[in-house]
């Protein structure tokens, strides 16, 4: 018992320090941008950072969840490290048609395209890592994955500042940080994995059979969900981005993305809070431990409401003053729109913490309609709202599709929830 204590300590600990990590990746990486290389090429990282996560959706597919919680075994390790082997590509393939579309289309000069383009493949590189962080969860070594994740972004982080004062060019940079990180994953993957994984898994077979391809195709099919709500996630999440792309100049996107910085900082911490709780969370709705399973869903909305209320009163003030030191940017004119996407933040880490109960539950084929609708509005009217209000527009619209999503997620968890449990 009490080396289970410890270990469940060790796994929160590790994982709070990547989230940490997690949330201050970029906000470290403009911060020096900013400093050393000026506002325009912090606007261009802005925008590489939303097309970056977008296209990690693709590698991910919304598998993470699924085999974290897979309690009854359906699909092998293996057939988890085959599938994202495809689900990366497809990344790489998407990002490079992103690419061919923003340079014929959006105009974007060479440097810009390089930089999105090795910041995606930085992601790349994480993505893989994703499910070997999620076998060791599932094997309940959590905190190995986090280890690898912080110790990458470390070193990528201690690289970054160095390289670009001497260098000068962002492009360059960033892809010395993608050799890092190359370098850094195998070296942490070979001392790891022998450590954690199971007999049976020691040696895996990279030939692709003809009924790993059935196997493989059944997993992508029940992730589809997942993948689809999670790709519209991060489209909607980063819509304000694109339409300022579209409409607005790189230093408005990066003072915009500035603000927008510590929204994400909400969710991101959210996640990691309940990221060592979701096999016991699973548990429970399989032995059919209701009112356990709904105490907990509990005690995690209160979590993101406090540290919501903390974000709020600290942002109110010194939000400003603190991001423009931070940033060597005045930023006074932004306070709204920090106050506005804060406020949305909230509601985003509900409407994803939500996501994650009704995965749990199996229902993840109700997570996709819902983001559709949210997509399409995004799609109608950002752009449009943006060119005419600017950022204050972008952020009003942004904290609108939150709120309604999180109605429309609450109503399919009531329902579903409805005659299983006494509400």
């Amino acid at each position: 018992m009490e080396n289970k204590t410890r270990q469940i300590k060790k796994d929160y600990i590790w994982n709070t320090v990547a989230g940490l990590i997690n949330a201050a990746e970029s906000v470290f990486m403009s911060v020096v941008v900013t400093r050393i290389t000026g506002l325009t090429d912090a606007g261009i990282l802005t925008i590489a950072f939303a097309v970056a996560n977008l296209m990690m959706t693709i590698g991910k597919f919304g598998v993470r969840t699924y085999q974290v919680t897979d309690i009854e075994g359906r699909f092998s390790f293996s057939i988890y490290l085959k599938t994202r082997m495809i689900t990366a590509l497809l990344m790489l393939i998407s990002t490079l048609g992103y690419l061919l579309y923003a340079s014929f289309r959006l105009k974007h000069s060479p440097d810009k395209i390089i930089i999105i383009l090795a910041i995606c493949m930085i992601y790349t590189v994480e993505t893989i890592e994703d499910v070997i962080w999620a076998y060791y969860q599932r094997n309940n070594r959590l905190y190995a994955g986090a280890q690898m994740f912080c110790i990458r972004w470390l070193g990528i982080l201690l690289v970054f500042p160095v390289v670009l004062l001497i260098s000068k060019s962002l492009a360059f940079t960033l892809f010395v940080c993608l050799g890092i990180s190359i370098i850094l994953f195998f070296c942490l993957l070979h001392y790891t994995f022998p450590h954690v994984c199971s007999e049976e898994d020691k040696v895996i077979n990279w030939k692709f059979e003809k009924k790993d391809l059935r196997k493989i195709g059944e997993l992508l099919k029940i992730a589809f969900p997942l993948f689809g709500s999670s790709f519209l996630s991060f489209y909607v999440n980063n819509a304000p981005k694109y339409a300022i792309d579209a409409c607005l100049t790189d230093e408005i996107q990066a003072c915009y993305g500035f603000v927008a910085m510590p929204v994400f900082v909400i969710r991101l911490l959210n996640d990691f809070v309940y990221q060592p709780t979701l096999v016991p969370l699973a548990v429970e709705w399989e032995q059919k431990q209701h009112e356990k399973f709904l105490k907990r869903i509990m005690r995690q909305f209160g979590v993101i409401f406090v540290i919501s209320i903390v974000c709020l009163l600290g942002a109110y003030f010194v939000g400003i003053p603190v991001l423009s030191l931070l940033y060597h940017t005045d930023l006074s004119a932004y306070k709204d729109e920090l106050m506005i996407l804060l406020l949305a933040g909230g509601f985003l880490a509900i409407s994803g913490y939500l996501s994650i109960v009704l995965t749990i539950m199996r229902c993840q084929k109700d997570l996709l309609w819902p983001y559709c609708l949210i997509a399409i509005i995004a799609v109608i009217t950002l752009k449009v709202i943006v060119f005419q209000y600017g950022t204050i527009g972008a952020a009003l619209c942004y904290m609108g599709l939150m709120v309604f999503l999180c109605v429309l997620y609450g109503g399919i968890l009531l329902k579903k929830l409805k005659g299983i449990v006494i509400l």
